[in-house]
């Protein structure tokens, strides 16, 4: 699958970017783009990231004065950077949602720029789309053996969504996002049924 190409960085956390096409002008596309907060799992990486720049600094600087060779120490700076510009950027997630055409496609983006493939739903066969709230908490989790897909900045933030489906090895699948406004009354337009709306805070 071919995505198209973005600049995360023009985009603001939360914001519904125009563009001059015909695809930003119908009010049946939306995207979205949420950061993963730093909490928990996602920041203990975080912080183990930094303690190896650290121990990759003074492994260098050990060794600059086991061989007393000083013109060493210039490979610190070097080194932590190559380190950081391959490793960073999976401490440094986001998801991107879009609505076009029809289908419902999330991806991974690492450090303000890599993609890879996440989910792609036609939103026609999805089953349900609801808040994830006490009322509708039991249409999430119908399916005990379900494939969880989590696409949410955190599950304290406010307007998470749920989509079930079949994904594409033909199991039952459920996907966690953030909704807006703009992304339900564009996941209505593709399946009427099966979206129930709420109002949002974006």
């Amino acid at each position: 699958m071919k995505l198209r190409k973005f600049k995360a960085k023009e985009r603001s956390r939360g914001d519904i970017t125009a563009r001059a096409d015909d695809a930003f002008k119908s009010a049946n596309y939306a995207e979205y783009m949420v950061d993963l907060k730093v909490q928990g799992k996602y920041k203990t990486q975080r912080i183990l990231l930094i303690l190896l720049y650290v121990v990759v600094s003074l492994g260098i600087v050990g060794l600059m004065a086991a061989l007393t060779l000083p013109w060493l120490v210039a490979l610190v700076p070097v080194a932590v950077w190559i380190l950081w510009f391959f490793t960073w950027p999976f401490v440094s997630r986001s998801y991107y949602y879009t609505v076009d055409a029809s289908y419902f496609t999330i991806v991974k983006v690492y450090g303000g720029k890599k993609e890879a493939d996440f989910v792609k739903v036609k939103i026609s066969e999805a089953e349900m789309i609801a808040p994830k709230n006490e009322e509708y908490a039991a249409y999430a989790h119908a399916h005990a053996d379900a494939v969880v897909y989590e696409a949410v900045s955190s599950f304290d933030a406010g307007d998470i969504y749920f989509m079930t489906f079949v994904n594409e090895e033909g199991k039952n699948a459920v996907v966690f996002f953030e909704a807006t406004q703009q992304l339900l009354k564009a996941l209505k337009y593709y399946n009427s049924k099966a979206v129930v709306m709420t109002n949002t805070l974006r």
